[in-house]
């Protein structure tokens, strides 16, 4: 009796071993949803539907072929943090078109952009609020907008055109206290920067932050810390055509006092500015230009009259004189008509502010 009990015990151990284990095989190896792009039917209602995400979505833990990326310098957009990725379909890459050029992606391609706040009150969470997507149709690019929900579940597509406001309140990285009626632009707002008209032979819509200049920088992969240009190469997802890594002429993060205060500076303006105050951007039509490669001063601004006075600003740049400076005043200006950029933020970064006026005042005195 006791050897036939001592035996079904060592036979019923054996099924739940193996039963443990073949439940724990099944749950290592579930595959993650692949990505649906389907430019016929694209936008879709609601961002899960495109499956860049694996898990909850507001984890925005990118699956399958959706690779994170980060500037060297970010765009300014009311203090909110963003996430960004970048999607190929298999089997593609982009290709190189110059170091301040974005990489010229195929046609499938999806740059993704959330933008949230942390410490978000009175329940110190994380706040998503806004998802843009860019997609690559044979047509070239369209860009979509993705407002978040209440519940944090899902971000719906922005259909009325209209672009809507999002109040948030939160707490800085200093501790201070801020509020914001941050604004979701319509998509005649997002075209008005991502856009360019080479030659005047018609406007394009163009990515602004994924070129070489920006991304000649260090990432910290869930793998590991690595150049991301590098690792776009091993992924697949750059050919051989880029150059050398030393040979990029490359932005720098503003924020990084290590570097030269003139490298802040004019990194800080490239991507803030330089999408509108290029050759072919929106306001092509005035004299400066403030992209990365342009290293004449007075095209940059200095001691150079503005198209269009304001009280105290004689010069777009006032070399030794920040606060008499065209650039710092609109800067500070949350007024429609003086401030600069125009669209995009509602408050004044301030320590974008005193970043330039810095650099500014570190110039010679002589214009006159």
């Amino acid at each position: 009796m006791s050897k036939h009990y001592t035996f079904r015990i060592l036979v019923l151990l054996f099924v739940i071993v193996i039963f443990s284990c073949s439940k724990s095989n099944e749950e290592e190896y579930v595959a993650l949803p692949e990505v649906s792009v389907n430019l016929a039917t694209v936008p879709y209602a609601k961002l899960s539907e495109y499956h860049f995400f694996d898990g909850a979505i507001k984890e925005q833990n990118p699956t399958t072929n959706v690779v994170p990326y980060e500037p060297a310098s970010a765009l300014f957009s009311d203090y909110a943090h963003k996430k960004r990725f970048i999607y190929l379909p298999n089997n593609t890459h982009a290709t190189y078109n110059g170091d301040e050029n974005v990489f010229e992606f195929p046609v499938g391609a999806a740059i993704i952009k959330t933008f949230y706040y942390d410490h978000v009150q009175p329940s110190n969470t994380t706040k998503m609020v806004e998802t843009r997507l860019l997609i690559r149709k044979s047509t070239g690019w369209q860009a979509f907008t993705y407002v978040w929900n209440d519940e944090q579940t899902d971000a719906l597509l922005e259909t009325t055109g209209n672009g809507l406001h999002k109040s948030v309140n939160w707490i800085d990285d200093s501790g201070a206290n801020k509020t914001v009626n941050y604004w979701v632009p319509s998509q005649t707002e997002c075209i008005t920067c991502h856009k360019i008209n080479p030659n005047q032979t018609g406007e394009l819509t163009i990515p602004i932050g994924p070129k070489p200049q920006n991304l000649n920088t260090t990432y910290n992969y869930n793998s590991g810390a690595e150049n991301q240009i590098t690792k776009w190469k091993s992924l697949g997802i750059l050919g051989t055509d880029v150059p050398a890594l030393s040979a990029i002429h490359s932005t720098v993060d503003w924020r990084d006092t290590s570097k030269s205060l003139e490298l802040r500076a004019r990194s800080y303006i490239d991507i803030n500015c330089a999408h509108c105050h290029r050759e072919g951007g929106h306001c092509a039509y005035v004299s400066q230009r403030f992209n990365f490669s342009n290293t004449d001063l007075h095209t940059f601004g200095v001691c150079l009259v503005p198209l269009f006075n304001i009280p105290n600003g004689p010069f777009v740049i006032n070399g030794g004189n920040a606060d008499y400076s065209d650039m710092i005043i609109r800067m500070s200006s949350t007024q429609g008509d003086v401030m600069m950029p125009y669209i995009g933020r509602s408050l004044v970064h301030q320590e974008g502010v005193q970043l330039m006026k810095d650099w500014i005042n570190s110039l010679p005195t002589n214009c006159h």
